[in-house]
Order: C-alpha cells, then sequence, then structure tokens
C-alpha cells in the first residue's frame, strides 16, 4: 500500500532543506553510498564517510559545492534479527535503553538528562572514524570545513537517527558557542525521532537552535516513545477506528513478567509501560517547528488482533510517509519495518 498523508496541503510551508533533509536519510541504506550519490543526488559528494560502530550506528557527511552546504547524516535503527549483535544493540541498548538518565554536560539548563541509551548512540559518534581516511572525528571535520561566510549544515536522522541527531546537535552547537563561531548557519531536521531527553534537555536545544524542525506521523508509535503522554495516546490506538489496542489481548511469557494476568490489553500494556517511564520527564521538543502530521490508515487491516494493529502501526514509521508529507521523492526505496519490536 503506498502512504498517503492527509495533509499534503500544508507542506508548501516546510522549509527546502527538509525535502534534501529526508533524501539524505534514505542514503543510509545505500552500501555503497560513496560511488552512488552524485548519480542519486546530483550535485552532492560523500566528503566524510563513517565506519560502523561496534552498535553498527552509521554517520556521513555529504557536501554540496554550489551550494556551499554541508550535511551530517544519521543512519536509523539496524534490524537484521534479534540474533544479531547490531541489531540487539540498536534497539535494547540505545532505542529501548531509557529508563535510566543520565547527565547532559553540554546543555545550560537546571537538570538536562538524557536517555542511557542516548548517551552510548553519541558516544558512539564521537568515536567514529572516517574510512575516507580523513584522520578526523565528525566533530573536528565540520569545525574545519562547514563553518565560516556562506556555507551551511544540515544535521538530520530518522527514528534513532534522529534522536542521535538531536543529542549531536545539542554537543556541537555547544561546541561553536565555546569557540566563538556562529550557530546561525546551522540547521536540524528530525523524522520519527525518539524523545531524547527531559524538559531541560528540549529547552537547552530549542533555546540555543531556533531553526530546528520535527516531524511526526501521527500514527506513529516511536516517536511518542518513552514520552508519558505519548504513550497513553499509543495505549489508544486507534480507538474508534479498528483495530483497536482497548480490544486486542496480548499476551507475555510468566517466567518474565506478569501483568493483570492472562487478559491482559495492548491498552494495559501500553499504560503499565507509561506508568514506567512517568517519574522520567520525557518530552520532545516544544518550542521550534514540532509538525505532527496525519496518514491515512489501511483500510484492509481492521480486525481487532494484534496482527492487523502491528500491520498498521510497522509501516507508519517508514521513512516514505515523512517524504511523502514533504512531497519529496525518495532516491533510495525504504523498505517498511519488518518487525513488532519497532513499536511495542
Amino acid at each position: 500500500m503506498e502512504p498517503k498523508t492527509s495533509a499534503q496541503s500544508t507542506n508548501g510551508a516546510q522549509p527546502a532543506d527538509a525535502k534534501v533533509a529526508v533524501q539524505l536519510c534514505s542514503l543510509t541504506l545505500d552500501p555503497t553510498l560513496v560511488n552512488d550519490i552524485g548519480t542519486l543526488m546530483p550535485g552532492w559528494k560523500v566528503v566524510w564517510n563513517g565506519k560502523p560502530t561496534l552498535d553498527d550506528n552509521y554517520a556521513y557527511i555529504a557536501f554540496n559545492a554550489s551550494e556551499k552546504k554541508y550535511a551530517l547524516v544519521i543512519r536509523g535503527s539496524v534490524f537484521n534479527g534479534f540474533n544479531s549483535w547490531e541489531t540487539f544493540a540498536n534497539w535494547i541498548l540505545e532505542d529501548l535503553n531509557a529508563i535510566v538518565m543520565v547527565g547532559w554536560p553540554y546543555a545550560n539548563t537546571k537538570k538536562p538528562l538524557i536517555a542511557a541509551g542516548a548517551y552510548i548512540a553519541f558516544t558512539n559518534m564521537l568515536l567514529m572514524e572516517d574510512s575516507l581516511g580523513s584522520g578526523k572525528s565528525i566533530g573536528e571535520y565540520l569545525l574545519a570545513n562547514a563553518t565560516g561566510t556562506g556555507k551551511q549544515l544540515i544535521i538530520t536522522g530518522h527514528s534513532l537517527g534522529g534522536n542521535i541527531a538531536n543529542v549531536y546537535t545539542s554537543y556541537y552547537v555547544q561546541k561553536l558557542k565555546e569557540n566563538n563561531l556562529s550557530t546561525s548557519n546551522v540547521s536540524l531536521f528530525t523524522f520519527a525521532a525518539p524523545a531524547s531527553g527531559n524538559l531541560d534537555f528540549a529547552l537547552d536545544l530549542d533555546n540555543k537552535l531556533p531553526s530546528a524542525w520535527h516531524y511526526e506521523n501521527q500514527n506513529d508509535m516511536v516517536p511518542k516513545f518513552p514520552v508519558f503522554t505519548g504513550l497513553l495516546y499509543t495505549s489508544n490506538t486507534f480507538s474508534p477506528k479498528t483495530p483497536d489496542a482497548n480490544k486486542i489481548t496480548v499476551t507475555f511469557n510468566p517466567k518474565t513478567i506478569t501483568l493483570n494476568g492472562p487478559n491482559l490489553t495492548l491498552h494495559d500494556a501500553y499504560v503499565a509501560i507509561a506508568g514506567i517511564f512517568a517519574k522520567n520527564g520525557y518530552v520532545q521538543p516544544i518550542k521550534n517547528n514540532y509538525i505532527i502530521f496525519p496518514t491515512d490508515l489501511n483500510p484492509n487491516l481492521t480486525e481487532n488482533s494484534i496482527v492487523d494493529w502491528l500491520g498498521q502501526v510497522g509501516p507508519q514509521h517508514g521513512l516514505n510517509y515523512y517524504a511523502g508529507f514533504l512531497g519529496a521523492p525518495l532516491p533510495v526505496k525504504v523498505s517498511q519495518p519488518a518487525s513488532a519490536q519497532a513499536v511495542i
């Protein structure tokens, strides 16, 4: 089923670089990107190409010489089945590792905290090496090349990549300020990013980078995690339409978890998860351009079953929905999420 957005009439108000950003995000799935980028997105060249880390985080820096525009693009989660370390690390150590929060030193608010998993991914970004041989880290390369009059920098990512983009941008803008360099040439675009941290983290990011845009598909469960109100919203998806989480019974392995006995609904499960994260205080950026857009559901999946619910929710996380809202054809075809683990 082709994704359909119900708000495409409003996408003309979005910045042109949002289209560029979502297209560049799709390129992270091209295994021969360095050779292919000039064909897939004419005018762009990969100038820094990350070696995938132990946890399989990956990023690249591209440059458009005619526009003097750089882009740091961060890949989201991989999924190769939970029998692979890379997937386990992305999902368990980073995406879902949000119960524990740690202090964030690159902010000026009172008590900024981010998810422990987000900090692990951020550390991987700091340590990532350039396969093209520059010998510079991401930050060192950007400071040496993407600053100065007339130059622009886009930072972007989808899903976990968007989460890391928020965190890395907070760090990088702080470094620009410490070096008395302008931050006015930096813009941030995230797609389907889970919340990275608490209110103090979000306020600091909002305050030091007004030129930020965050996109959320209303039917995408991932950017609602691990925000308390977002998880409560998810518990009622798609009520009163079907499939209705209030009418779907789920089971848990009694050796690992017991919640309200054998008749636990999907709604109950999400309420329980919301309760776990209630004290953490996760929020999405709240001041600058947080855009939620509606999309159509699959009319063929209407049974109150976990299969149909996952069949609705899983594809809604796809980058193609975000590209569709922006009216930006993707240069690399993006496959739909294949697993329930993306949303529960």
